[in-house]
């Protein structure tokens, strides 16, 4: 009886590993990504914008800066270490520059150095958030139908921006009988066009983890 309980007890033990594992990774990577945005905040905040539109509705990438600024740590201690990467998109509050740009940071994990990514930047080489047509479906409205070909670039668990309105979403799950619809955590909040267009972190192009971890936003005046 006593080895019996001990068993049980055991076994319980080991099934509690890969979740305290998986947990501890999670909680490690939302804490580098915190920092890792704050460099991106700072580092914009620095080179500024590469335009200032008009449009209030285009979103465009951030910055004037060389493309190794987009890793962190930028200064590479060993050959192909790096893991964490950041890109960055800009909104215009108004058409009046003082008002302020919103921007939003996309923070991501390269686990291979093998990997590539769809529209990547240099080459691939490091994931980048990129844009994606969708169809946002009425009945009901937490749902996304991804334009085809593209279905894999919207993989849950990610996290993506509404082109038009900056609010953010994540992806929960891809629906079984449709593969290229998806369901988020929330209804969607603008009305419907055809197409609409989310900007988000894809996986590797090989498959596997996906690469975001995290999306900021802040608004900043430069």
């Amino acid at each position: 009886m006593a080895v019996g309980i001990l068993s049980i007890g055991m076994m319980l033990v080991a099934t509690m590993f890969p979740a305290a594992l998986y947990l501890t990774t999670v909680a490690s990577e939302r804490t580098m990504a915190a920092i890792v945005a704050d460099e991106a905040f700072a580092k914009i905040q620095l080179f500024g914008l590469k335009s200032y539109p008009a449009d209030v509705n285009d979103y465009n990438d951030v910055t004037l800066m060389n493309a190794i600024e987009f890793s962190y740590p930028p200064v590479d201690p060993c050959t192909n270490t790096r893991q964490y990467y950041w890109s960055a998109l800009f909104k215009p509050i108004s058409t009046d520059p003082n008002d302020g740009y919103l921007v939003t940071v996309f923070v991501a994990r390269k686990t291979s150095p093998n990997h590539k990514y769809y529209g990547g930047g240099d080459s691939g080489k490091r994931p980048k958030a990129v844009l994606v047509d969708v169809i946002v479906r009425t009945d009901p409205n937490d749902e996304l139908q991804i334009s085809d070909g593209n279905e894999m670039r919207v993989n849950p668990p990610t996290t993506v921006l509404d082109d038009a309105t900056g609010k953010i979403y994540r992806v929960i799950e891809r629906k079984i009988d449709e593969p290229n619809v998806v369901q988020l955590d929330r209804a969607w909040e603008n009305a419907p066009s055809s197409p609409d267009r989310i900007w988000l972190v894809p996986p590797p192009q090989s498959g596997g983890k996906n690469a975001d971890i995290e999306v900021f936003q802040r608004i900043m005046r430069f």
